[in-house]
C-alpha cells in the first residue's frame, strides 16, 4: 500500500465519521424541533385551559351568590308564613 493509498483510507474513513455525525447530528435537531412543537402546543393548551378555568370560577362565584341570596329570600318567605300562622 502506497503512502497515497494511506492517505486516502484515511481521508475515506474521515469522512465516513463526519458524514455519521452530521446524521446524528441532523436527528438530534429534528428530535429537538419536534419536542419544541409538543412544548408550545402544551403552553398554548395550558393557557386555554387556564382561561377556562378563570371563566369557571367566575360562574362558580356568580352561582354561589345567586344561590345565598335565594336562600336569604326563601328564608323570609318562611319566616313570614310562620309569622302569618302564628297570627291565625
Amino acid at each position: 500500500m502506497t503512502k497515497l493509498d494511506s492517505a486516502m483510507e484515511r481521508f475515506s474513513s474521515a469522512v465516513d465519521r463526519l458524514e455519521a455525525t452530521i446524521n446524528r447530528q441532523v436527528v438530534r435537531l429534528q428530535a429537538a424541533k419536534s419536542l419544541q412543537a409538543q412544548t408550545d402546543t402544551l403552553k398554548e393548551d395550558r393557557a386555554a385551559l387556564a382561561e377556562e378555568l378563570d371563566q369557571m370560577r367566575s360562574e362558580a362565584r356568580r352561582l354561589n351568590e345567586l344561590n345565598e341570596r335565594a336562600s336569604e329570600t326563601l328564608a323570609d318567605a318562611i319566616e313570614g308564613i310562620r309569622e302569618v300562622l302564628a297570627d291565625a
